[in-house]
């Protein structure tokens, strides 16, 4: 009878041990970003409906790119958008690529601040509200809004880059 015991109790132990190894490995199945300067950026792509327009993290064409994100209702990142466009205008977009994100649920208020700020229709993209909760967990916003220059080989040269950085990096 002892041995019978022993041999169910290893029986036990051995599905217990598979179990949480297969619980820990299949958690880890979802790839975690650590959006922080010097880690390769997350693939993403974004697309505006209304236009077609679209853009990929994985064609950059050797620029280094902006990616910024931000909403009508957090100042700063509005702010942000506009220094950003402005700053492109100025430079040229053959020397450094922009990537506007709003995460705005209404479409027609994105719309009518890209217009009203004289932003390029081009570089901004409204995205749906899944999308926008994926793109918020990959980049690590939970505590805000955040702007990314990504280098040309994808890794993330710095966040929240003043322009006076982006120049310096990007050798404008």
């Amino acid at each position: 009878m002892q041995l019978k015991k022993n041999v169910m109790k290893k029986i036990t132990l051995i599905f217990a041990i598979f179990a949480v190894l297969l619980l820990t490995v299949s958690a880890g199945t979802e790839r975690e970003y650590n959006a922080v300067e010097g880690m390769k950026a997350p693939y993403f792509e974004v697309t505006d409906g209304d236009d077609g327009i679209s853009w990929s993290s994985d064609g950059k064409d050797g620029r280094f790119v902006i990616v910024n994100f931000w909403a009508s209702g957090d100042a700063s990142s509005r702010i942000a958008a506009n220094r950003y466009d402005s700053y492109v205008k100025s430079v040229g977009e053959e020397r450094i690529g922009l990537v506007s994100i709003n995460i705005d649920e209404n479409r027609r208020l994105f719309e009518e601040i890209v217009r009203h700020d004289g932003m390029n229709g081009e570089s901004q993209f409204n995205v749906e509200t899944a999308q926008a909760s994926d793109l918020v967990r990959m980049f690590d916003m939970s505590n805000g809004l955040k702007s990314f220059l990504i280098d040309p080989d994808g890794t993330i040269v710095a966040v929240d880059p003043a322009t006076e950085t982006i120049a310096a990096l990007a050798s404008i």
